[in-house]
């Protein structure tokens, strides 16, 4: 399948993405590791009507965990921690988040009463965007005032000239959010928004993103890697994963592109950190080839 393929459907990832969070949801309520109450409304009809009932959840997510080992728990665990950030960003008053690649991010919907004056940029493929605006209306949830969706094609348009036309101050300081996102884009594009980041961002803006390490692919013994890569290949062709840091390399990573890493989280980490059930046992192991990395531009 072609580049302009996926200009031309939603994303697949972006809808499973929704789907772990709607099963999540559903199997702990609101507690942080099910804390996407709003993910079921982007899910076709048939998968909302579905995941209602409790063993064809546990049906489905048990087949999702043969196909994919850890993803399922990775999910939950990056919602967690962005949602974190965000609403972290929120109690701050930061003047301006960035979602870059937000997909079905419900964040500025589900933490709209903790938002006084944020303004909040929503990057995607305009097809993307397009099927969450009519899922939006369907389930009769409000866009904010403060919310622009915003359409991008990360590989091929300028963020510096998107985000300026939207309305997007450099002056302010600024959360992006790159969820879900770096791996499917090719080092070109990766190193152009981090530049804009170094430079287009007042002092003291974060950039919070979760990569793949290099030697993923080839370590094929680690928890859930050869199902993942071969799943992508399988299943998502035209979502190739095309970006990677070598492992320990993220810090020197960063500071070649001006930017200060400021925290950075591996696979155990992330487990006993934001994976611990309300009795403080592990809930599950992640796909051991994800990280999670916070940056800071010094450029100015």
């Amino acid at each position: 399948m072609s580049k302009t393929d996926i200009k031309q459907k939603p994303s697949k990832t972006a809808l499973m993405a929704a789907l772990h969070r709607a099963i999540a949801n559903k199997e702990f309520g609101s507690h942080r590791l099910g804390s996407d109450n709003l993910a079921e409304y982007f899910l076709p009809s048939h998968y909302k009507f579905f995941i209602r009932f409790k063993k064809i959840r546990a049906n489905s997510k048990n087949k999702l965990n043969k196909v994919l080992p850890g993803m399922h728990e990775y999910v939950i665990a990056r919602t967690a921690f962005f949602d974190s950030l965000f609403i972290e960003a929120l109690n701050n008053r930061i003047p301006q988040i960035v979602l870059l690649g937000a997909g079905y991010d419900s964040r500025a919907y589900r933490f709209a009463k903790l938002n006084t004056d944020t303004k909040i940029f929503e990057l995607d493929i305009a097809t993307t965007q397009n099927r969450k605006m009519k899922s939006l209306i369907k389930a009769r949830i409000d866009i904010p005032k403060n919310v622009e969706l915003v359409p991008i094609d990360f590989n091929n348009e300028s963020l510096n000239n998107v985000l300026e036309k939207a309305g997007y101050n450099r002056h302010e300081r600024t959360l992006f959010l790159w969820e879900g996102v770096v791996y499917y884009l090719d080092p070109e594009s990766v190193d152009a928004t981090l530049e804009f980041v170094n430079r287009s961002s007042r002092h003291g803006s974060i950039i919070a993103l979760d990569y793949l390490i290099s030697s993923s692919e080839s370590n094929r013994d680690e928890y859930g890697n050869k199902e993942f890569f071969q799943a992508m290949k399988k299943h998502h062709a035209n979502e190739r994963l095309m970006f990677s840091i070598d492992e320990g390399e993220a810090e020197s990573f960063f500071g070649q592109r001006g930017l200060k890493m400021i925290d950075h989280w591996d696979n155990e980490e992330i487990e006993s950190t934001l994976l611990l059930n309300e009795d403080g046992l592990l809930s599950g192991k992640i796909i051991e080839s994800f990280r999670f990395a916070l940056a800071s531009p010094t450029n100015n």
